[in-house]
């Protein structure tokens, strides 16, 4: 690499040097804003004489005749666009800017725009990214037909108006520009373009990961074959995605490699899985068509989870009330399920069953108040412990259903007690846009004659009313009698007390045979779960408990348990990070994973002194020190070798003839104190049937 100062326009001009700006870049995005502060220095310059103007850096890679932009393209394009705009008012005869130079405007067109010479049919000595070239292209054409809603128009426009108005002459601003000076770097054929561009972009410049996971992807490639993989894959990619890829891409790693990065590590969490799958074993190259075909695929599988179109199948009408649900966490198990659909491994049908299998797992554990901080691991792991299933003789749906009423603690599918007590507690009024899945689901269930009680909800035609209101009146107050206070506290938010309406205005605080016999009112309802409710005579506490006992019934119907009859040969291991409420008690553990390193143990004694080496491997001063603290359960460190306990390092030695749930413990706190998460270590266990008696 190769850094010398240099005046910009020296660079571009008569030499037959254009500058490409790679479709793997972002559009032209500089604002106004940025445009007027170089205006006003460069009003500056040519006001006080100034003799050069420091306009940042410009990294390029030479290809014969044209300088591929890795950092400055911004700088370059604004540079071209004011060109073109002096140009135009140097020739417009409207315009009072003037040049000593009769031909001043067609030196600088000739000179920095336009290489008329130029073998190729695009002339221009700048080339942009495919969204932004045509505008571009009009502005240098003088300003015709211009492209509206581009950045280079609108800043094409800015600086005609400034030009216009500006104190100084056209010879002065050209002068001006002449005095940018920047540190032109030139990169060589040995130079790593794509680990520059990761340098120069490491301070928090505002690329999305998106945008460096392209660039990654297509740098290293030649200009043509930049240009066809970006038209024939990452633009179809971004249409899949809608223009969500960042978020795409962390759940394509999620489902690819059962564990979800960082928000801010997704660009080097896909770097380093596609450095292990794509990268060729004789020449360490990537296979970038490989990389972006399986993107696609997934992309496509992506947006059809994320905007199902519920009436193209059974499958999608699934997918559409997942949405509705809000459960964006199962997005990596069902870009697996539809990857299984694509390659044949199962059936839509099956697929089917499994979302309709998770719909109950989720709305019963959300109805319960089960929080939710297990669900990422359960749904990055549930397609991997299907697979094992099929493998030992299930079907897909037997060992995913199997997986699920095998989790544990926070994890666990909740029963059907526990879900029919949640009606009795749950305040099912304040539940924001979830209340669009809610009562769509309990006005239409599975029937095909539906009420659009989305569309209704959400362009405010129903909304959700209180049978009996949310404050009292002297009517209801005497018809629910002396414990009215009581009974309003406890049954008002309830699910027994809500229902769909069109006219909630109109019902108001009205009493109860007003709203049943009103025009459109309980007994005239056009939803069908107002049926029940028009045939009460009254509204009051005994009313409320059997609506409630109706709606339980409902609810297990809607979201039913579920059961599988699969038996594995080899028990599936159930997973879970040493910061989940799981049940780590009375389990034999199979294998630990630390920060990606998977380790089989036989005996959680081997894990916890195996995770403590590694920490000792991260931090053995501060390990040390907390070894030395009193707050430790049972003596748990020592410092010179006693019975019971075990060699971590040298001086260094941790109980280990304690129960599990001390080790468990200890690990928590451990991890605490040292500041590493504990979702970093995953356990992979299984149930154990011992006799009464026997050691933990």
């Amino acid at each position: 690499m190769r850094g010398e100062d240099e005046y910009l326009t020296y660079i571009i001009e008569g030499k037959q040097t254009r500058f490409v700006i790679p479709v793997y870049q972002r559009n032209y995005d500089w604002k106004i804003e940025q445009c007027e502060r170089l205006f006003d220095d460069l009003q500056s310059v040519a006001t006080t004489g100034m003799g050069e103007h420091f306009f940042g850096s410009i990294v390029s890679k030479r290809e014969g005749d044209t300088r591929v932009v890795i950092d400055g393209q911004q700088r370059i394009t604004t540079v071209f666009i004011l060109l073109a705009a002096l140009v135009a008012q140097l020739r417009s005869p409207e315009s009072d800017v003037t040049s000593v130079e009769a031909s001043k405007a067609d030196y600088i067109e000739g000179q920095f725009l336009v290489d008329t010479y130029h073998p190729d049919e695009q002339k221009l000595r700048l080339k942009l990214v495919k969204g932004d070239m045509g505008a571009f292209s009009a502005v240098v054409a003088g300003g015709v037909n211009l492209v509206e809603g581009s950045n280079v128009t609108r800043n094409y426009r800015y600086f005609l108006k400034r030009i216009a108005d500006m104190p100084i002459t056209g010879d002065q601003l050209f002068d001006a520009v002449k005095r940018l000076k920047v540190v032109d770097v030139k990169l060589d054929e040995h130079d790593d373009a794509q680990r520059v561009f990761e340098s120069l972009n490491s301070t928090g410049l505002d690329l999305t990961e998106a945008d460096k996971i392209r660039n990654f992807i297509l740098m290293d490639l030649d200009e043509r074959e930049q240009e066809r993989c970006y038209e024939e894959h990452w633009i179809p990619i971004e249409r899949n995605t809608l223009g969500q890829v960042s978020d795409f891409v962390r759940y394509y790693l999620a489902a690819k490699m059962g564990k979800t990065p960082a928000v801010g590590r997704v660009y080097q969490s896909y770097v380093d899985y596609a450095r292990r799958t794509y990268s060729s074993a004789q020449s360490g190259r990537l296979d970038t068509l490989a990389m972006l075909g399986d993107l696609r695929g997934f992309s496509e599988r992506y947006g059809r989870c994320v905007s199902p179109d519920r009436d193209r199948s059974e499958l999608d009408g699934v997918l559409y009330r997942l949405g509705l649900l809000q459960m964006g966490v199962i997005i990596p198990f069902v870009l697996n399920l539809l990857a299984s659909i694509d390659s044949g491994g199962i059936s839509e049908g099956q697929a089917v069953e499994c979302l309709e299998a998770v719909e109950s797992y989720l709305f019963r554990r959300w109805s319960c108040g089960i929080p939710a901080n297990s669900l990422n691991k359960v749904f990055e792991t549930l397609h991997g412990d299907a697979m094992r299933g099929v493998a030992d003789g299930a079907t897909y749906p037997e060992a995913m259903r199997y997986s699920l009423l095998h989790k544990s603690g926070t994890g666990r599918f909740p029963s059907d007690s526990e879900f029919r007590a949640s009606l009795a507690t749950r305040d099912f009024y304040r539940i924001g846009n979830r209340k669009l899945y809610l009562y769509d689901r309990l006005e239409n269930g599975d029937s095909k004659e539906r009420v659009d009680v989305v569309g209704g909800l959400r362009e405010g035609r129903f909304s959700v009313e209180h049978i009996m209101p949310q404050t009292l009146n002297a009517s209801w107050r005497k018809s629910l009698g002396d414990r009215c206070e009581e009974v309003h506290d406890e049954w008002k938010d309830r699910i027994a007390n809500l229902t769909l309406t069109a006219y909630n205005s109109e019902y108001s605080n009205r009493d109860f045979a007003t709203k049943r016999d009103m025009e459109n009112g309980f007994s005239d309802s056009v939803f069908r779960m107002n049926r029940w409710v028009g045939e009460q005579e009254a509204w009051g506490e005994g009313e409320l408990e059997s609506r409630q006992s109706v709606l339980q019934d409902r609810f297990v119907e809607l979201w039913p348990p579920i059961s599988s009859s699969y038996q594995p040969t080899l028990e599936v291991p159930d997973e879970a990070t040493l910061g989940d409420d799981a049940e780590f008690t009375g389990r034999d553990i199979v294998s630990y994973s630390f920060m990606g390193d998977d380790t089989p143990v036989k005996t959680w004694k081997e894990m916890e002194v195996g995770v403590l080496r590694s920490l000792c491997d991260l931090d053995l001063g501060r390990l040390y020190t907390i070894s030395e603290e009193s707050s430790f359960p049972g003596s748990a460190f020592e410092h010179e070798e006693r019975q019971g306990f075990s060699k971590v390092s040298d001086g260094l030695f941790v109980k280990s003839s304690n129960s599990t749930w001390l080790k468990v413990e200890l690990l928590r706190k451990v991890f605490d104190l040292l500041g590493v998460s504990q979702d970093e270590l995953v356990i992979k266990m299984v149930q154990v049937d011992r006799a009464e008696g026997d050691a933990d």
